[in-house]
Order: structure tokens, then C-alpha cells, then sequence
């Protein structure tokens, strides 16, 4: 599948079309660059187009230049923040469907409180979400 991506705030001195290329290629194959974004028009962001290979993770950012550059992916259709995968959402992903969510009573002390009701407990994934 082809989409655009984003590169948010990247530095002016990668604007190169093979920088670029070589970067659209980190998370896909690049297609096309952004004519505003070869001739430096709207800086804020470096656009691509990138065919990306929906069996594998989408790529949430890239290491450049001793820090992480963030990617962003436009108009997607249903993106699974669990598995990185496009076509299904987070509540309908099957590796979910395999791990039972854990599950918490709210403590004060070491007494439950009355009434209490039971909370669900999720991992959070700092480096991919929406």
C-alpha cells in the first residue's frame, strides 16, 4: 500500500532528495517526494510517499542523528496500535484475543475498599499510538 508519511520537525540540512529517498526507504520503499518539501517550502515537515508491506509493523520513528525522528502516517484506514498492522482496529486485534487483560482492585492500606470497582490495567506503548 502506498501512503504519505511525515517527518516532523526534521532538520533543514537532511532536505536532500537522496537523504530523503534514503530515509522513505527505512520505512518502505520510497516512491515519491513531496515538491514543497524538495524545495524547502513548508519546512515544518518532510512528506514521502512510501509503499509499505501491510504484513509487517509499521515503523513508528527512526534513529537520526543521535535522536529519534517521528513518523507520521496520513489518512491510514484502521491502524492496530498493538500489533502495528493496518486493517483491524486495537479492540478487534487477535493477538489481544490470546492474553486475558489483567486485572486490579483499587487498595487503600491494606484494606479493599467497599465497593470498589475493578479497573483493567493496560501497558502503554510509548514509541507507537495514535
Amino acid at each position: 500500500m502506498i501512503v504519505w508519511v511525515q517527518l516532523p520537525a526534521l532538520k533543514v540540512h537532511f532536505y536532500h532528495k537522496e537523504v530523503l529517498t534514503m530515509l522513505g526507504n527505512l520505512i518502505g520503499r520510497t516512491i515519491r517526494l513531496n515538491y514543497h518539501t524538495l524545495n524547502l517550502h513548508r519546512a515544518k515537515f518532510a512528506r514521502l510517499a512510501v509503499e509499505v508491506d501491510l504484513t509487517k509493523h509499521l515503523v513508528p520513528r527512526i534513529w537520526l542523528d543521535d535522536a529519534w525522528q517521528k513518523v507520521e502516517y496520513e489518512n491510514l484506514p484502521e491502524v492496530c496500535f498493538d500489533c502495528r498492522r493496518i486493517a483491524h482496529s486495537s479492540e478487534l486485534c487477535p493477538l489481544n484475543k490470546t492474553a486475558a487483560p489483567q486485572t486490579v482492585r483499587a487498595i487503600t492500606g491494606s484494606v479493599i475498599q467497599p465497593g470498589a470497582a475493578e479497573q483493567t490495567v493496560e501497558e502503554p506503548n510509548p514509541s507507537f499510538g495514535p
